[in-house]
């Protein structure tokens, strides 16, 4: 029974720390062929207003991702620390595990209202060319730029978690 427990907690763990962590895109366009932001703007005909309002939505995102990720990264570093312990305690690891899953459940909220808000932000029109770079960029495995701002931790991350999904 007690190894039963041992190997669900560490199939928990592995599934835990397999989740890419892809909703910090910034926005630039460099996979469409350009180079920064105005590539997105002259694609999608934005005013600078349009375009003054998406870079702010785009930092603040930015902030906000970074501090999830900072909760993420000391949770992991908690339950790595709680895992390889000859005894775990099983209940640590559970919470942690619960707190990992409510960052998670916050990020995708996060990502929701932010499409939210660039919606608002957009014309109907604009926003389905938004929508359409977006699949491309995700399609192309974004740009990158996310994991220089969020250290070089993340992009290890997210290296080993893209193994995993093959299977």
């Amino acid at each position: 029974m007690l190894a039963k427990i041992k190997i669900t907690g560490f199939a928990m763990a592995v599934m835990v720390l397999s989740v890419p962590m892809v909703y910090a895109d910034n926005g630039d366009m460099k996979s469409t062929g350009g180079g920064d932001f105005s590539d997105m703007a002259k694609i999608l005909n934005l005013s600078a207003d349009q375009e003054k309002q998406l870079k702010g939505n785009r930092q603040k995102q930015i902030k906000i991702m970074k501090s999830v990720f900072e909760q993420m990264k000391s949770n992991r570093e908690a339950f790595k620390a709680e895992i390889v312990k000859a005894a775990p305690d099983m209940n640590k690891i559970n919470e942690i595990q619960t707190r990992l899953k409510t960052i998670k459940s916050q990020m995708i909220d996060n990502h929701l209202n932010s499409i939210l808000e660039i919606k608002k932000i957009l014309t109907p029109e604009q926003f389905v060319g938004y929508m359409a770079l977006e699949d491309e960029l995700g399609k192309n495995g974004g740009n990158g730029k996310e994991q220089e701002e969020l250290g070089e931790e993340e992009k290890e991350d997210k290296g080993d978690s893209s193994s995993d999904d093959k299977d």
